[in-house]
């Protein structure tokens, strides 16, 4: 059975993906226990044998000095990597997102480099900034790259990459146009979460389980060789950019004054034939390379993406991750877990959590109701400005992918909160607590999905790079504010109520249930 392009190129993005996001997620958790491991030497504790001691004091001063060196580390590698996504942004739109994805990729490859001399010499547990500043100022770390691969999946289903489609005043009909291309897009949306997902899972498992065994040496150069792939599939990526053109009827054309416009993709390289197929046309570029238009995108968005994004912010306080303080509340009393056991755990709910979330979304997409005649236009939607989300859903199924985001912050509240007061209760009742909370937090992948698909369905295929920038920059600042200050609130409470930093997650997730509304 042949493979049709379009398939090729969405199999080299997930390719390309599961190789950066699994060599990365394995450079994060074995930096973390690098952390651990020089903290607690510096106690006289051995880390190999820290879950089989009875060491109590020694044990809170090693995880708080852990904590604050992770709170540091992580302002600056994302704080410099703010401005970075914003660039990255403008060089995708302006110069192809081939391009940006290399130069990310070129981050993360130095990073590695710099933690692997870390690592081998046995650095201070403070020169690791050395690495995060590294990918923060090139390229801007994981959350560029997904940007970039989801605007890659937003070019593809603009619309067939074996066609080229014109578009009239006269023809353009936005149901018949948009409505499969949403869901198309919304499916491969929640299909990418899905592999970025499973891939930050098997890193966890993987690089838990061989620290454990084979040390820190062998699994840092596990790390740099399953970085090679996503460097040889990136020259197979072919550039998915679209280009919006202006055209004019010639002379030989009835109503020759009358204009249309084509939007094609550059996803093959058949631009000679393009020509050769409108050559009775003249064809005129609209350019659009001036950073200043892009300032100009993000000032004039819409009252309602502001709304989806200021969401997509605060759930990247409280929920996108809690790794950065999850492994020392599990490696502390009274769970006491080891690496390995920590890395099974996080791989196995992450792969659960996106096998519910890919089957929820597949089921609706397939047993979705069309609503013909109460479907958004994306040309109108621009120009409104009411405040609230359900006043631009006009369809009961849109109003239903809202009402699913809301019941999915709620029921990850309960995640949250089930974590915290799982360190009050003694083995095995606390071990029990924290299984039993993954059952609720299953429902955390697909809400950005849905956010992310209903304002890309709002966006005009010109502005798709760099919106989608934007909410890479938010979904930035977010990580930085719960990188930063959510281990700082676990150092200061350890000694006390551990537990304390989900409840402080759980109101924000709570909070942003209500914003839904």
């Amino acid at each position: 059975m042949r493979i049709s392009n379009e398939t090729k190129v969405i199999l080299n993005l997930d390719v390309l993906a599961l190789s950066v996001f699994i060599s990365v997620c394995m450079s994060f958790f074995i930096s973390d226990q690098f952390i651990y491991y020089s903290c607690l030497s510096e106690q006289g504790i051995d880390y190999w044998l820290v879950n089989k001691s009875d060491v109590t004091d020694g044990l809170q001063a090693a995880q708080k000095k852990a904590a604050f060196i992770q709170s540091l580390k992580n302002f600056l590698g994302i704080g410099t990597g703010i401005f970075s996504t914003l660039i990255i942004g403008y060089l995708s739109d302006n110069y192809g997102r081939q391009l940006t994805l290399g130069i990310i990729i070129l981050g993360e490859a130095l990073r590695i480099l710099a933690l692997s001399i870390i690592v081998f010499f046995s650095f201070s547990p403070w020169s690791l900034i050395v690495s995060e500043l590294l990918e923060g100022s090139i390229g801007g770390g994981l959350l560029s790259i997904s940007a970039q691969l989801f605007a890659c999946i937003a070019d593809l289903t603009q619309k067939s990459p074996n066609e080229i489609v014109v578009i009239s005043n006269e023809n353009m009909d936005p149901v018949i146009q948009t409505k499969k291309l949403v869901k198309k897009r919304w499916l491969l949306f929640t299909l990418l979460d899905g592999v970025i997902t499973c891939g930050m899972a098997f890193a966890n498992a993987l690089t838990g389980f061989m620290i454990q065994h084979y040390r820190f040496y062998i699994t840092m150069l596990t790390c740099i060789a399953l970085l090679i792939p996503s460097v040889i599939t990136l020259f197979l990526v072919p550039e998915t950019s679209v280009k919006t053109i202006q055209v004019e009827q010639t002379e030989d054309i009835e109503n020759s004054s009358s204009e249309l416009c084509i939007t094609t993709p550059a996803v093959h390289n058949e631009t000679s034939k393009h020509q050769e197929s409108s050559s009775n046309y003249s064809v005129h570029v609209q350019s659009e390379n001036s950073c200043m238009n892009k300032l100009q995108i993000i000032s004039k968005l819409p009252r309602t993406h502001i709304v989806i994004i200021i969401i997509i912010f605060m759930f990247s306080i409280s929920g996108v991750t809690d790794t950065q303080y999850l492994f020392l509340y599990l490696m502390s009393g009274p769970f006491m877990w080891d690496a390995q056991v920590v890395g099974l755990f996080t791989g196995l709910r992450d792969v659960c959590c996106t096998f519910v979330s890919v089957l929820c979304v597949s089921m609706m997409v397939k047993f979705r109701k069309d609503q013909p005649t109460n479907h958004v236009e994306v040309a109108s939607i621009s120009n409104r400005t009411n405040t609230t989300l359900f006043s631009r859903l006009k369809s009961v199924d849109q109003i239903l992918l809202i009402m699913l985001v809301f019941f999915g912050f709620i029921i990850f509240s309960i995640y949250q909160i089930i974590m915290g007061i799982a360190c009050t209760f003694t083995v095995p009742t606390a071990n029990i607590l924290v299984y039993f909370a993954t059952i609720p937090r299953f429902v955390k992948g697909f809400q950005i999905s849905i956010l992310r698909t209903i304002i890309s369905k709002w966006t005009e295929v010109s502005k798709q790079g760099m919106v989608m920038s934007v909410i890479a920059v938010m979904e930035r600042l977010g990580l930085l504010i719960s990188l930063v200050a959510l281990p700082v609130i676990y150092a200061a409470t350890v000694s006390t109520f551990k537990g304390s930093v989900f409840f402080v997650c759980a109101s924000f997730t709570i909070l942003e249930a209500l914003i839904v509304l």
